[in-house]
């Protein structure tokens, strides 16, 4: 049980964090972008914003897993 609530608010925390990234990143587009990256990628990573979306995505799938071991964990 322990385990899920812990993964449970990592999932919670990874997902704001990557919600607020979106949101900061589609209200400061770039002008000018690279058509292999796209306008989205191109702002992130102008922002230097790419290691705390990595992170929080990170923290979002860890939960995830945590949550999924403690589902079909059989005890004893």
């Amino acid at each position: 049980m322990k385990r899920a609530l812990i993964g449970g608010f990592l999932s919670l925390i990874g997902s704001i964090w990557t919600l607020a990234i979106v949101f900061i990143t589609g209200n400061n587009l770039v002008t000018s972008w690279d058509p292999n990256l796209g306008r989205f990628w191109s702002t992130v990573i102008e922002l230097d914003l790419m290691f705390l979306f990595i992170l929080s995505v990170v923290l979002t799938i860890i939960g995830i897993i945590l949550m999924m071991i403690e589902l079909f964990r059989k005890d004893q």
